[in-house]
């Protein structure tokens, strides 16, 4: 009860309002700043694995086939 006439009051929501935008905001805005590069060097080493996957299979002459690859390699295509 005491919580949701707090959550009520107008004055502790102004307080909880400037310390949002006065202390929490600043720093999640940090926090992404910094964290953005690191997560572009993730992106992109994905992306590369990604290639590196794709070109490895299409190498592949068992798996170019996707019906034999999904159906499995131990079957003989007749």
């Amino acid at each position: 009860m005491a919580a949701k006439r707090a959550a009520a009051d107008p004055r502790v929501q102004a307080k909880a309002a400037e310390v949002v935008d006065e202390e929490i905001a600043p720093r999640v805005r940090t926090a992404i700043d910094v964290a953005r590069p690191e997560l572009q060097r993730a992106k992109e080493n994905v992306q590369r694995a990604g290639q590196g996957i794709k070109k490895a299979v299409s190498e592949r002459p068992e798996i170019r086939n996707a019906k034999n690859f999904l159906g499995g390699l131990g079957k003989d295509p007749k």
